[in-house]
């Protein structure tokens, strides 16, 4: 993933100020507005991260690829994303799930960290191999 990271790089138009923490939980909808609130992750970033935090915990669930294809047509009115930042929310997703595993590990006091627990290293593994399997048949 680091080396991965590093060639996608951090020019402007795929780096910057995100909210890095843009799900569920920290949205605020009503009929005519969505507010977002808890700004105490913002930092700068990869654009595409934003996705990967977005889908925080459900990063194995079947639907992720609908939820990306929404997810790119709604940000793509605003920010284009080329190619490889397409291809780069993959690695977002492992890197993002990466770090609630070890949010889990180092806050499982908490109700959410227990609530998410059965079975999220398996889950990260899980989808850390598939990961990998992909990027060894592109490099093969």
């Amino acid at each position: 993933m680091r080396i991965v990271l590093a060639h996608y790089g951090t020019a402007s138009h795929r780096y910057g100020l995100i909210h890095a923490d843009m799900r569920l939980g920290n949205v605020l909808a009503d009929d005519n507005s969505i507010t977002l609130i808890d700004f105490d992750d913002c930092g700068f970033c990869w654009f595409a991260y934003d996705f990967a935090a977005a889908i925080s915990f459900f990063e194995a669930h079947p639907a992720v690829n609908v939820w990306k294809s929404a997810w790119l047509r709604a940000y793509q009115k605003i920010r284009p994303l080329d190619h490889e930042d397409r291809e780069a929310m993959e690695t977002m997703i492992l890197l993002r799930r990466m770090a609630l595993l070890a949010w889990i590990g180092s806050h499982n006091e908490t109700v959410l960290a227990q609530t998410h627990m059965p079975g999220f290293a398996q889950d990260t593994a899980q989808l850390a191999s598939i990961y990998l399997d992909q990027r060894l048949v592109t490099l093969t």
